[in-house]
């Protein structure tokens, strides 16, 4: 068998009251469609275990992962979430009914998946956030010119699109981020891939510099959030406004 194609049981699911606390009803990117193929996935997302999967025609889809097995053999429609592919990323809802809309889709031609690469902060998403979304903390600096400081725009819930000082018009840097835990986020770090470039590992290796001073302030910030008693998702939102 080389897709999953099946149906699901759970043992239990919660109320969507308690679901996605803080990060319910929105659509988020949580995996790169090249790394769900054949076999399921699972990824956490505001403290949900969620299962990842294509059905027999390939598309994409997601469920609550409350099953003990690995992979579960059987998923009940309660337990099903909406999910989408686009841009080269898989979308999850976290809600029980699918939105009239899909989700909100920058500006990228279709045709170029976005390269995706994904790593895990320990910092809660709000910190994450705060850092990511103050320029001083993505100092770029580039070969083709002096260092100057980035545009960025924000789309809730969770996306920073970075308008880099690059000679590259075509190119497109965006960074995805959701809640794993209450102490943990997930950044996708996104980009398409300008006309004739076939080698990521230069654009990887400057990116990932720049980002260091926000993940360190983030973290930092995090544990000072800790020692204020500010230990979930609304209560860091709160204090930040």
């Amino acid at each position: 068998m080389t897709t999953l194609d099946f149906f699901v049981t759970l043992a239990f699911y919660k109320t969507e009251a308690s679901m996605f606390d803080g990060f319910a009803n929105v659509w988020t990117p949580v995996l790169s469609a090249r790394d769900l193929r054949d076999e399921a996935r699972r990824v956490r997302v505001a403290g949900e275990p969620i299962l990842l999967f294509r059905d027999g025609r390939g598309d994409p889809g997601a469920c609550l992962d409350r099953s003990s097995s690995s992979p579960p053999e059987v998923i009940t429609l309660e337990a099903r979430l909406p999910a989408r592919e686009a841009l080269g990323l898989i979308w999850i809802f976290t809600g029980r009914e699918t939105p009239a809309e899909g989700p909100a889709l920058p500006a990228i031609d279709p045709v170029r998946p976005l390269v995706v690469h994904g790593e895990t902060w320990s910092a809660p998403f709000a910190r994450v956030l705060e850092a990511l979304l103050d320029p001083a903390n993505l100092p770029f600096t580039w070969a083709q010119g002096a260092p100057e400081e980035p545009m960025l725009a924000f789309r809730a819930p969770g996306c920073v699109e970075l308008f880099l000082p690059t000679n590259v018009p075509e190119k497109r840097t965006l960074l995805y981020c959701f809640p794993e835990t209450g102490a943990t986020t997930r950044v996708l770090f996104c980009a398409t891939r300008a006309p004739g470039e076939d080698d990521m590992t230069s654009w990887i290796t400057e990116y990932f510099a720049a980002t260091d001073l926000a993940r360190e302030r983030a973290s930092k910030a995090a544990a000072i959030g800790a020692d204020e008693g500010l230990t979930t998702t609304r209560d860091l939102l709160e204090h930040m406004v």
